[in-house]
């Protein structure tokens, strides 16, 4: 009994403190005007405008995600969830934690290419 109490606390404990979303942060580059040198990607309005511009707007995003060779569906998928009309970061986060861990490692080192340091946060 003592056993499942400690099992349902700490599931309980899991589902509160899993990742809510893919923080980027754009590091030292040229982007230095940028109002904040941030985003979380899929939540429009959360962090730098430009940055988001930049990514979505100029397709930055696209290039990364095609450099990390990743599948064509998988492209769309993560840059509609990050960019489309109906963005979201949870969505962008179940569909990157989808991907085989390779191709997240993948993707982790294109951004670092492109001068960013992707992180998921939680708690």
């Amino acid at each position: 009994m003592r056993l499942q109490v400690i099992f349902l606390l700490s599931l309980f404990f899991l589902a509160g403190c899993g990742g809510r979303g893919v923080y980027l942060h754009a590091g030292s580059d040229p982007r230095a005007d940028l109002d904040r040198p941030w985003i979380i990607i899929g939540k429009k309005g959360a962090g730098s405008a430009r940055l988001e511009r930049v990514l979505c707007e100029e397709k930055e995003l696209w290039r990364i995600f095609t450099e990390a060779g990743l599948e064509d569906y998988e492209k769309e998928a993560l840059f509609e969830a990050a960019c489309g009309p109906k963005a979201s970061a949870v969505r962008f986060l179940q569909i990157y934690y989808g991907l085989e861990a390779e191709k997240r490692n993948r993707v982790r080192k294109s951004f670092q290419r492109h001068g960013y340091s992707l992180n998921d946060y939680g708690c």
